[in-house]
């Protein structure tokens, strides 16, 4: 059938029927994208390596907000058939509904994307009966990232939310209890990540490192004293951590940056669902922009790209993206957790405010040195974090 995905429906096929390909079913919590939201990004790097060696079928069952309504073309073409099932609140309702869409069909392989996803794969496991291979993308080790949360919600004297992400801590741990007797191959995304969990359960651990895609072309920007030094940061607002980042910049390092820089500064703040209250930072410095169509004009707009992250999981694709703009980096230890990154060689990393501020500034007065970090870290991204690799990575675990 031809066509387009529709949400519970099979998308078009476009693969051949005769296809010697073994059959892999692809449960994802988000639509997979080219850029913007991470998760999605993940999702669609690692769906373009699976197609390579399976003929995929495509299940979303989207679980985070989105204003994606539909599968792009590029993943439509990976996937012998996708479907997109429709939002309902009844969770057990709607694990039938996922399991209805490949009702019939058989798979070699069962991969799925988050533990989110687990109850609407669970239809296909008991179908299969042990026949299948198992495999969890556990990009992000959840109890650990909702731990983090919890603790930033406390210093921010949010008590309700603080035991809100204790408690999804607490059951995200059942969760990856259950998975490590449940599937026969766990992925993770940085080897610090895989020494965690290798421990604990039977499950075979792989690294699976997260990929960019590298830009056609890259508009490299000069800065002359007396402009506008422009800094970056990217990333979905509705998510705590990135707020959180933000709240921190304006409060705690912009009042150095604004005292001891010495020359004028802004501050872009890109990425969808930002709340009403992360808007009000908006000064003469920063700017609260929101959603935009792309972000390569954002990127390419800037000098620089801070990640001022204190809490989180797995590691930061847009850390990656920076990279493969060719943008120097100012970063917590947390902000690049999970990248095989070094401080003053490939990115700045600062987890105070005045040392974040200096190493603002020095990219700022330091030219040079930001030339150095871009072209150091454009060497650990061409080697290491390329859809290429990722797929060599994939081969060779069949």
């Amino acid at each position: 059938m031809l066509g387009h995905a529709e949400p519970g429906n099979p998308a078009r096929t476009v693969v051949s029927e005769t296809s010697s390909k073994p059959e892999l079913l692809y449960v994802s919590p988000v639509i997979p994208g080219l850029t913007g939201n991470g998760l999605a990004m993940r999702a669609g790097m690692v769906l373009e390596a699976l197609s390579e060696l399976y003929r995929v079928s495509l299940l979303v069952v989207p679980r985070y907000p989105t204003i994606d309504q539909s599968i792009p073309d590029r993943f439509l073409k990976c996937c012998h058939r996708a479907a997109i099932v429709p939002h309902d609140n009844d969770v057990k309702r709607r694990a039938a509904e996922a399991g209805r869409v490949f009702q019939g069909r058989t798979f070699d392989t069962i991969h799925v994307f988050r533990l989110v996803t687990l109850p609407f794969a669970r239809p296909y496991f008991d179908r299969v009966c042990g026949r299948a291979r198992l495999h969890l993308d556990l990009d992000d080790i959840e109890s650990k990232t909702h731990r983090r949360i919890a603790s930033l919600h406390e210093s921010a004297g949010n008590a309700a939310s603080a035991e809100f992400e204790k408690s999804a801590s607490y059951r995200s741990l059942l969760l990856e209890t259950a998975a490590f007797g449940m599937f026969h191959r766990i992925y993770v995304c940085s080897e610090a990540d895989k020494a965690e969990l290798v421990h604990r359960g039977k499950a075979e651990v792989q690294v699976l490192k997260n990929a960019v895609r590298l830009p056609a072309s890259v508009s490299r920007r000069s800065f002359h004293p007396g402009q506008v030094f422009r800094f970056l940061f990217v990333g979905t607002l509705g998510y705590y951590p990135n707020e959180d980042a933000m709240k921190y910049f304006c409060s705690e390092i912009l009042p150095i940056l604004r005292e001891r820089a010495g020359s004028p500064f802004r501050v872009d703040i890109v990425g969808a669902h930002p709340p009403e209250h992360l808007r009000s930072l908006t000064s003469e410095e920063v700017c609260v922009i929101g959603t935009v169509p792309d972000v390569q004009p954002w990127y390419e707009g800037c000098h620089a790209v801070i990640v001022p992250i204190r809490a989180g999981g797995g590691s930061r694709i847009k850390i990656l993206e920076a990279f493969s703009y060719q943008r120097p980096v100012v970063t917590t230890s947390t902000g690049i957790e999970g990248i095989e990154a070094e401080s003053n060689r490939h990115a700045l990393i600062a987890d105070t405010p005045e040392g974040f501020a200096e190493a603002c500034m020095r990219l700022m007065s330091d030219s040079e040195f930001a030339n150095y970090l871009v072209a150091n870290s454009t060497d650990l991204l061409n080697t290491t974090y390329t859809s290429e690799a990722l797929k060599r990575r994939i081969a060779a675990l069949g």
